[in-house]
């Protein structure tokens, strides 16, 4: 029995890869690293934007019911030491406990951050560090013989580095009447 080897000659070219395959193969590499990290990042971006306007609409849903509440809890408006219709607004009321009489709701500054005083106790900030409010205008509705009625305008703005990067701000306004 004969077995024949065939010898072929090898002269090193079969060994690893050309040029243009290393090339190829690092280009599509690439390609999908930046696909992957542009992806990452778009996922970031849109967290930080959910995040700043879930904060900005929190701030605002507890500032519009604690200034509601504490205008429902209140006896009377006192309207010589409140400022209407016009921005940063002030609200005095008078209030049926004498520690918190008189409650009070104002900015720390224009468009600065909400707070309420009662009594003589030191202010209570009601909105966070991260927003400020910028338009705190406060209306008075009431009508002759009727009871006291309050429209509460509010601007509530974020704005994380400064530069409007992540800024962001929404307004709402409602009516609120003393009880009886």
């Amino acid at each position: 029995m004969k077995i024949f080897i065939k010898k072929t000659k090898n002269n090193g070219n079969n060994k690893g890869f050309t040029l243009v395959e290393t090339l190829v193969y690092v280009g599509v590499l690439g390609l999908v690293l930046s696909s992957f990290i542009g992806f990452v990042l778009s996922i970031g971006n849109m967290r930080n934007k959910v995040y700043v306007q879930q904060e900005v609409q929190a701030n605002a849903r507890q500032a519009l019911h604690l200034i509601s509440q504490s205008v429902l809890s209140a006896d009377a408006v006192n309207l010589g030491a409140s400022t209407f219709d016009s921005d940063p607004g002030v609200l005095s009321l008078q209030m049926d406990e004498s520690v918190d009489d008189p409650t009070i709701i104002d900015l720390t500054a224009d468009d600065g951050i909400l707070r309420l005083t009662k009594g003589t106790s030191s202010p209570l900030a009601v909105t966070s560090d991260e927003v400020k409010i910028t338009n705190l205008v406060f209306t008075d509705l009431t009508s002759i013989g009727n009871k006291e009625n309050i429209k509460i305008e509010l601007s509530v703005e974020y704005d994380s580095d400064g530069n409007g990067h992540y800024k962001y701000s929404q307004s709402w306004q409602t009516a609120v009447s003393l009880r009886e």
